[in-house]
């Protein structure tokens, strides 16, 4: 360290060496940047963009399946309200004639009764339809 030999004056020293406290917190906070960076693990998916927009956009396929709802006040097959049970079977024997490679998919509202359910599961039944999907609602907890 260069000081000078000044013991007369009141002022205070004055070092030659410069303070380097700043210039050490910089470089630790990049070896800290480089530290975590470094370990960081990045995953990439493959991607191939289509060439124009046209490709890209496909329309759904249809749906190959006939909707039977269990309403609170009547029923439907495949959106068309139908008000009673003896209303509903010679529809739905319409549809399932009309689209013989279809699935029919039973789906009930929550409020309604189990009789009416087995009501339209009996009736199934008793014309051979033995493949009937039934639409169930997932609990959360």
């Amino acid at each position: 360290m260069i000081t000078l030999d000044d013991t007369n004056s009141n002022e205070p020293e004055i070092s030659s060496i410069p303070d380097l406290t700043s210039l050490l917190d910089i470089l630790f906070i990049l070896l800290v940047f480089f530290i975590l960076s470094a370990g960081a693990s990045y995953r990439s998916l493959d991607l191939t963009l289509p060439n124009s927009v046209s490709k890209a956009t496909t329309p759904a396929p249809p749906q190959k399946h006939i909707m039977l709802e269990i309403r609170t006040k009547g029923y439907a097959v495949d959106g068309q309200p139908v008000t009673s049970l003896e209303k509903l079977k010679p529809n739905l024997l319409r549809a399932l004639d009309a689209k013989p490679e279809h699935k029919l998919v039973l789906a009930g509202d929550k409020s309604v009764s189990i009789e009416r359910l087995l009501n339209v599961l009996t009736f199934l039944q008793l014309k051979g339809i033995k493949a009937a999907n039934i639409l169930m609602q997932q609990e959360t907890k």
